[in-house]
């Protein structure tokens, strides 16, 4: 490519330096970086895989195209050339080329089922894949990780793009609402406090986002904890907000003493107020497993899955006698649960 052609055309142009400090680039644009040596062309080419791919540059004043892989300077410096590219023929994708592809989907010759979703319709999908990240984590699954990650990312970009469109707000609005709040809440980064330990740190965190919430007190604050979060989330975070306030047994034993009594009220209690016996020991359950340092939630889902298990095994152990579950006593079937239980633990 001659100079003459770069100077007549339009480009983004940054120096070496600056490149390396961009985080996204508009790849529809043919992309400039001048002042390319031997000190920064690995960091320039490592950045370039990472944005870009193993593309094709050109050098100014070379004839020949290479990949950004064979690129090699010498004594020289250069200045290369990226061609811009249909977001379509992308090698690697960056939070630019999310957004757009998402606006392609949502305009008004896009996808019919992507245009026709609102805030309501795809409320549950967000919960789903919070999930489903959770569970890839619990798996230490890194694979699954990134596209859960990625999932719910769009969630949230299919709500923004939404919200674009109805004029809510925009990226612009959102991005700036999340970077505010990640600056004015770690004012021990940001401001004059200092943390020595994740306690304090969250320490100074609450107390910014209570100032920033103007919580008018702590009943305020656990109202204020969305109703719709699971049962024993709901619970959990309620009870933290009482701990804060210093409404909290100082340690397990007794949290679980109460949970003896409730289990008592539920055992004696007539049908109109067994809904509200139960209620209360599942309450009395959360506040005795949380002062134990354990999450409510996950508990029970692990539980649940080794309930499933088990019951599993214990189904191929009755299969195997030829006979059906309910032809033995609960006695006998739980002999079969402690062989499986055994078996697993082995």
């Amino acid at each position: 490519m001659k100079f003459e052609d770069l100077l007549n055309s339009s480009y983004q142009r940054y120096i070496a330096e600056d490149f390396l400090a961009t985080q996204f680039f508009n790849k529809r644009i043919p992309l400039v970086i001048s002042n390319v040596n031997s000190d920064n062309l690995a960091a320039v080419k490592d950045k370039l895989l990472d944005c870009y791919g193993d593309v094709e540059v050109s050098c100014v004043g070379e004839e020949e195209a290479v990949k950004v892989s064979e690129l090699c300077v010498g004594d020289n410096v250069m200045t290369l050339i990226v061609d811009g590219c249909k977001v379509t023929d992308c090698k690697r994708f960056d939070f630019n080329d999310f957004v757009q592809i998402m606006k392609r989907l949502r305009a008004d010759d896009g996808c019919e089922w992507d245009r026709a979703q609102t805030h309501e319709s795809i409320r549950i999908n967000l919960i789903e894949e919070a999930y489903e990240l959770v569970e890839g984590i619990d798996c230490k699954d890194a694979e699954m990780m990134k596209e859960e990650c990625g999932d719910v990312l769009m969630q949230a970009v299919f709500h923004t793009e939404i919200a674009e469109k109805n004029g809510e707000f925009n990226y612009a609005d959102m991005l700036t609402n999340l970077c505010r709040k990640l600056i004015d809440r770690h004012t021990h980064i940001f401001g004059t406090n200092h943390a020595s330990n994740p306690e304090e740190a969250l320490k100074f965190w609450t107390e910014a986002k209570k100032k920033e919430k103007k919580y008018k007190s702590n009943a305020d604050a656990m109202d204020r904890v969305p109703k719709n979060l699971p049962a024993l989330l709901y619970a959990e975070k309620v009870q933290k907000i009482a701990k804060k306030a210093g409404f909290d047994w100082d340690n397990a034993d007794g949290a679980v003493e109460k949970l003896y009594e409730e289990i008592g009220e539920l055992k004696t209690a007539d049908e109109a107020h067994k809904v509200e016996e139960a209620g209360d020991l599942l309450f009395a359950a959360v506040n005795a497993v949380r002062l134990y340092g354990v999450e409510t939630e996950m508990a029970l889902h692990e539980a649940s899955h080794k309930f499933l298990r088990r019951f599993e095994g214990v189904e191929k152990l009755v299969e195997a006698t030829g006979r059906e579950m309910k032809d033995f006593t609960l006695e006998e079937l739980d002999k079969f649960w402690d062989r499986v239980k055994q078996e697993e633990r082995q």
